[in-house]
């Protein structure tokens, strides 16, 4: 009779008749060094078949070597020690580690965007509906209403925080602007409040830290140089009317691509994010 799925495994299958893996040999099935194998141990990801408590050796079997390789999938996946401790210790419930690879894959979807615009000749603009995650940012409030006073706003805190020795995060840095001319369909010359927000490293951030919460925002990519940018804004302005949105929220103006990226970047092909948190 043919077996089938829901029956019970071979019972003449006896593990115990196998001999155990040393660590070398481990290692080496799974292209390991032993001190490879050694810190997955410490991480709480893995624990030996057997350890000999006089000499310390341990020994590994087949399913060690098979949850090594498993590590190692999730590993290339991008998923964190914990998240992986997780899984297992859960039973192998994935929800979790569902939820990171969505973040994921929504954060290289914003990626793939910016490098589309990138990769235009000529002046752009890019309208969606996004998610913005939350961003912890050092803060400091300027006032202006010029591109040369974000400019140097800008480039003044962000020497600031590199002087302190800040670990900055490898995020773009973005501005909050608390103006609302654009909303009615003009741009005005009177200067505003402004906020500059260096993205920063939460496990060595400073105590004065600030979280950006995340929001649900219509965003408008602009591509090509600064001049374009109060064409956008009254675009902007006027998508939100047109689409009966409600603002939740100030203007981010996020530097995608801009001078501090490196100064041999044409300025025609600089790429700026102008996002405005909506109600859902």
């Amino acid at each position: 009779m043919e077996k089938t799925m829901d029956m019970p495994l071979d019972s003449t299958t006896n593990e115990s008749d196998y001999s155990l893996f040393s660590i070398r040999q481990a290692a080496r099935a799974c292209s390991l060094s032993r001190s490879s194998l050694i810190r997955l141990e410490e991480r709480g990801l893995l624990t030996p078949a057997y350890t000999d408590t006089r000499t310390g050796y341990r020994y590994y079997d087949n399913n060690n070597i098979s949850r090594i390789l498993q590590i190692q999938k999730f590993q290339w996946m991008g998923f964190s020690p914990e998240e992986i401790v997780s899984y297992f210790e859960s039973g192998g419930k994935a929800d979790g580690l569902l939820d990171t690879l969505e973040r994921k894959l929504s954060a290289l979807q914003r990626q793939v965007e910016e490098m589309r615009m990138r990769s235009h000749d000529v002046p752009d603009m890019s309208l969606s509906i996004v998610k913005i995650p939350e961003t912890l940012c050092c803060v400091r409030k300027y006032e202006g209403a010029l591109i040369q006073d974000k400019y140097h706003a800008s480039y003044d805190f962000f020497h600031k925080c590199a002087e302190k020795g800040i670990a900055l995060a490898p995020k773009p840095f973005f501005m909050i602007n608390e103006r609302t001319d654009y909303l009615e369909g003009k741009i005005t010359s009177t200067p505003y409040d402004f906020y500059v927000c260096i993205p920063v490293l939460p496990k060595d951030a400073p105590e004065d830290a600030v979280p950006i919460p995340a929001c649900t925002a219509l965003s408008l990519l602009v591509y090509g140089n600064y001049s374009n940018l109060d064409k956008a804004y009254l675009y902007l302005g006027e998508q939100v009317r047109e689409r009966g949105l409600t603002p939740a929220g100030y203007i981010r103006v996020i530097a995608l691509v801009a001078p501090y990226v490196g100064k041999e970047i044409d300025p025609n092909r600089y790429c700026s994010q102008l996002v405005l948190p909506v109600e859902d």
